[in-house]
């Protein structure tokens, strides 16, 4: 009878495992009954307790997994809502680069939380080009046809001004200002002419492509070289406030200038930057020019190849 007995009580012992190793955990209640000592023998009551023991420390890892799931799925939404965020961002600051010079996005990357937009004294070359006779080309050709030459002259025009270290900083409609900046000023000096004479070989190739739908166009140039103030300037009134990033003082109003005496497709630099070309380029010899609102006369040379 004893051995029926035990034999019936490692059977409801047996089916609490079985029924716990398939996540079952209701039998509580009968292994609390199989460890009374004072009923039963103490081998049942030990593997009672055992039994209890596994399960209480099943059910409290299940409920510290359950919540540690919980707690990733909560991670992981608001992972999601700053991964879209960031994507936004990025395709923000995507479209806002179009419109920032590449001179002021390197500072805004080299120091993200405090960059250094102050101006500084700098020595750079300043290239200035216009294409001749907009206006009229405007008058005589259509909104659509006067962008898609414009887009087409200056996407190419952005290639070759990228490949020689330059930054477009200002457009105007038919013309570009573009900074050239080094250490070392021959450097940023045949940067710019570099560009400016690759520019004008270009544009001589797109007016060829083009010659049977609409007119040549000339580029004209001017470049000059000095020390600038280059870095922000902030505008501020009542509608708000506009940061413009910039280099100003005589070296770019000069270079404007020149670039306004040039015609013909010419590329014309002030003796302050033909000092630091050396043998690199043909030069015409200089000519005493007097420019609108420049005090003194500007010794000015062609580009001749």
């Amino acid at each position: 009878m004893i051995s029926d007995k035990n034999d019936k009580l490692y059977e409801i012992l047996l089916d609490s495992a079985t029924k716990v190793s398939m996540g079952d955990y209701d039998m509580t209640d009968s292994l609390m009954e199989l460890t009374r000592q004072d009923k039963y023998p103490p081998e049942i009551t030990r593997l009672a307790e055992a039994f209890g023991m596994m399960i209480v420390k099943i059910e409290s890892r299940e409920y510290n997994l359950e919540q540690l799931l919980n707690t990733l799925k909560i991670k992981n939404i608001k992972l999601k809502e700053t991964l879209r965020k960031v994507q936004l961002l990025e395709s923000i600051q995507s479209h806002l680069s179009k419109f920032v010079p590449k001179s002021v996005q390197d500072l805004i990357t080299d120091n993200p939380e405090n960059p250094d937009l102050n101006k500084r004294e700098k020595d750079i070359s300043v290239l200035f080009l216009d294409i001749a006779g907009y206006t009229r080309m405007s008058e005589n050709n259509s909104r659509d046809k006067m962008n898609y030459l414009i887009e087409t002259y200056f996407s190419e025009f952005l290639n070759i001004i990228v490949e020689n270290q330059g930054d477009i900083n200002e457009t105007a409609g038919d013309g570009l200002m573009i900074l050239f900046q080094d250490d070392n000023p021959k450097v940023h000096a045949i940067n710019a002419v570099t560009a400016a004479m690759r520019i004008r070989q270009r544009t001589d190739m797109i007016n060829e492509s083009l010659k049977d739908r609409y007119e040549a166009v000339a580029v004209n140039m001017g470049i000059n070289s000095g020390l600038a103030s280059v870095g922000s300037t902030r505008l501020q009134g009542v509608a708000g406030e506009r940061w413009t990033y910039t280099a100003s003082g005589p070296v770019t109003n000069i270079a404007a200038r020149v670039c306004s005496i040039s015609e013909g497709g010419k590329v014309l630099v002030t003796d302050c930057t033909a000092a630091h070309l050396t043998d690199r380029f043909d030069l015409s010899s200089p000519e005493i020019r007097n420019l609108k609102n420049v005090s003194r006369a500007i010794l000015v040379h062609e580009v001749l190849f």
